[in-house]
């Protein structure tokens, strides 16, 4: 059984199906990009994995349970944490207190000290443990994305869903964060789905890739199998 897998997974919004049938499967410890064009359904598959949505029908099976329907709440504490394409912090709060306000959503509880230790370690796990004391809304973009990405993960995610972390970041913060990415798996352990629209990256980290394209699995398969694919260069990527 995979770690993570779509059965028929259908989304309907009225007369609109976002998301029609879509099969896949991602095994434990994989990083696998999710690639298409806008409107293809990407994030509509997100939100079904991550509990936002309710599939009009088929399944989402995690971990070896069918998780189908849970709320995300249910779905963050069985294991699976997401980012925001647009971070969302809380502006306000220093970057210490937003990782903390994640930290209580924890499948397993802990002491205010151990909270406070975790805390501190996720920090410095992204980067910005020198920004602990920080409020959010004095990062600027690629400080913002880690702390996204630090609320995720202070959660105890098994699998995290990355929304288009680099959009908006310049060369070397791209390199920045698809190392980040890779940590997750190496150093974590954590099995990544990655929404991303720099192909470059995904080539680089993804061991997989599952294009979607008008809400319909176009192909799945490596990287090199996916650009070199004629019907993913019609419909995303273009000829040269």
């Amino acid at each position: 059984m995979a770690f993570l897998e779509g059965v028929g997974i259908t989304k309907r919004f009225g007369g609109i199906v976002a998301l029609n049938s879509v099969n896949f499967r991602i095994e434990r410890g994989q990083i696998v990009g999710l690639i298409g064009p806008n409107g293809a359904g990407k994030t509509t598959l997100f939100n079904a994995v991550a509990g936002a949505y309710k599939p009009t029908s088929g399944q989402v099976l995690f971990d070896g349970q069918d998780m189908t329907g849970l709320a995300s709440y249910e779905m963050c504490r069985h294991g699976i944490a997401r980012t925001f394409q647009v971070a969302r912090p809380f502006p306000d709060m220093t970057c210490r207190e937003n990782v903390l306000v994640a930290i209580i959503n924890r499948r397993q509880s802990n002491s205010p000290a151990e909270q406070n230790r975790l805390a501190e370690e996720t920090l410095e796990f992204v980067g910005l443990g020198d920004q602990r004391r920080t409020q959010a809304k004095n990062l600027n973009l690629i400080e913002k994305k880690k702390l996204e990405m630090a609320r995720a993960l202070a959660t105890d995610p098994k699998l995290v869903l990355l929304d288009e972390v680099l959009g908006g970041l310049n060369t070397q913060e791209i390199g920045q964060a698809i190392e980040l990415v890779r940590r997750l798996r190496d150093e974590r352990g954590q099995t990544v789905f990655w929404i991303e629209h720099v192909m470059g990256a995904v080539m680089n980290a993804a061991e997989k890739v599952i294009v979607l394209n008008e809400g319909t699995k176009l192909m799945e398969g490596t990287p090199s199998e996916v650009v070199t694919d004629e019907r993913v260069i019609q419909a995303y990527l273009g000829h040269a």
